[in-house]
């Protein structure tokens, strides 16, 4: 799991480095730019003459780009080196200035007309919090029309740092090279789209730097696979839990079918739908390992669910159910009664969205999976407000109802009550097609089912959700995916992911072999 930092904690983590762990400020510099001038050079293998522009300001930003400017040259490549004609430098970049001097290395204030094979923006670093105007934005719009290979040092200028907004117009980089920790801005939309591919890089800075206080952000990674329920060799169906599926008004039997399904795939032992008896047939094909609970009308519901809330491990509310008086019946009797662990998706956050307080008064913990459209409807926030601040909505909804909260969009945003977020960078847009979202219920359920914590199994099961969907991609391309490809994914991911634990034991009768 990869900490991510917003622009307040990286500046306190720069400054407890330098204060506590007393290492000056220019010796972090000079280590950013080596690692920014060693991924250049990575980059043209045996290629003797390159040409590197690089675009400076007058933050630590520019004082990054000045020591590779210096770098680079010591390297003997070609390189211009251009920062706007006035401004106040900061002590570290007029230091640099000071060097570069020192070598006879010239600095322009107009961008050359010629190509180059390289162009490095080192304009303004994550402390950027207003749109470039003036001889920055020109230099920006210069940048992004010339051919090479775009590289931003830290993060692209124009992009937010902690939103990933675009601040009136941003340098589109090809790859980005951060320092210490990724920021959020770097993986949110439309800011992970200018960043291209994001290269974190040591530079001295660690988990040290936090001192007393703690990471709040994070990322998951492949290796976060390990935290996956182990299976046991003495077991049987209700070692794995069971998952009660209250899904599928008349006609939208598929959401029931793609919960379900997905919450066997990922490994949960029983897996019980709770739909309409219009559905029970097409339920039963499609699959058989189901149990169903089937009712007609509302007559009977206030006994029949009630009793069905007694059995699982896990409830997923919402799929496919609609937001009729039926659905709104249900949904109150599930989180007026239920005993375990609640996903609420689709409709039944629809239907919630006109009573929140029944999240508040909900005794057992509760999941939501909105995307900025359900979002939109629970907050009363514009779709465009939500996904400006997608973290700090996500964020203040799971505060406010102490729920956890699934904000779903292309960096999907999981936030607990206390404020620890993570975001998604597993997915692509084949994603993006009816049932993805029913999947997703069906893994975060069947991860529950087998004894994750909610607080565990929501942002994991976010990660493998969007980790099935890359699996699938090269298989199906990404504008023919359908949500049972992703179930596919998963079972596929899962499946290899077993393999590989499977391969790294040794059985003992083999070792005893060996001696």
């Amino acid at each position: 799991m990869k900490i991510l930092v917003d622009g307040k904690q990286m500046k306190q983590c720069d400054k407890n480095t330098m204060e506590h762990f007393k290492i000056p400020s220019l010796v972090l510099m000079e280590r950013a730019a080596l690692e920014t001038t060693e991924e250049i050079i990575s980059c043209f293998p045996g290629k003797e003459q390159v040409s590197v522009l690089v675009v400076c300001g007058y933050g630590n930003n520019g004082g990054d780009g000045l020591a590779i400017v210096r770098m680079l040259w010591q390297k003997g490549y070609d390189v211009a080196a251009v920062m706007p004609e006035e401004g106040r430098p900061s002590q570290e970049t007029a230091a640099q200035l000071e060097i570069l001097d020192a070598f006879g290395i010239a600095v322009g204030h107009e961008l050359p007309k010629r190509d180059f094979d390289v162009i490095v923006d080192a304009l303004f670093g994550i402390g950027l919090s207003r749109n470039p105007e003036g001889i920055y934005r020109e230099y920006i719009t210069e940048m992004n029309g010339l051919k090479g290979l775009k590289i931003a040092v830290d993060i692209p200028s124009g992009v937010h740092a902690d939103t990933g907004a675009v601040m009136g117009t941003a340098f589109r980089a090809d790859k980005t090279i951060t320092f210490a920790f990724a920021k959020p801005g770097l993986l949110l939309y439309p800011g992970a789209a200018c960043a291209g591919t994001v290269l974190v890089k040591d530079i001295g800075i660690g988990k040290q730097s936090f001192l007393e206080e703690k990471p709040s952000l994070y990322c998951m990674e492949k290796k976060d696979l390990s935290r996956l329920p182990r299976r046991r060799p003495d077991s049987n169906k209700g070692t794995y839990g069971k998952v009660l599926t209250v899904a599928g008004h008349k006609n939208m039997a598929g959401a029931a079918f793609l919960s379900a399904k997905a919450a066997y795939v990922t490994g949960a032992g029983l897996v019980r739908v709770f739909t309409e008896e219009s559905n029970r047939i097409i339920l039963q094909q499609l699959l058989p390992e189901a149990i169903l609970t089937t009712f007609e009308g509302t007559k009977f519901l206030p006994e029949l669910l009630p009793e069905a809330l007694h059995w699982p491990s896990v409830i997923v509310a919402g799929p496919g159910l609609g937001t009729g008086k039926t659905a709104r019946k249900l949904v109150r009797l599930v989180l007026k009664y239920a005993e375990a662990p609640v996903i609420l998706d689709a409709d039944g956050l629809n239907v919630t969205a006109e009573h929140p307080e029944w999240l508040k008064t909900a005794k057992v913990p509760i999941i939501v999976t909105p995307h900025p459209g359900e979002m939109a409807r629970l907050t009363g926030k514009s779709i465009s407000d939500i996904q400006k601040q997608i973290l700090q909505v996500a964020r203040d909804f799971a505060r406010e109802y102490n729920v956890i909260c699934v904000l779903k969009d292309a960096g999907t945003v999981t936030a607990l009550p206390d404020g620890t977020a993570w975001i998604n960078t597993s997915g692509n847009n084949g994603m993006a097609t009816a049932g993805s979202g029913d999947v997703l219920t069906g893994i975060l359920a069947g991860l529950i089912a087998q004894g994750m914590s909610p607080q565990k199994a929501a942002a994991l099961g976010v990660y493998l959700h969007g980790a099935a969907a890359d699996r699938q991609v090269s298989e199906t391309g990404a504008r023919a995916m359908m949500a049972q490809d992703i179930i596919e994914g998963t079972a596929a991911v899962l499946r290899e992911y077993d393999s590989e634990q499977q391969a790294e034991k040794v059985p003992e009768y083999r070792q005893n072999e060996r001696r």
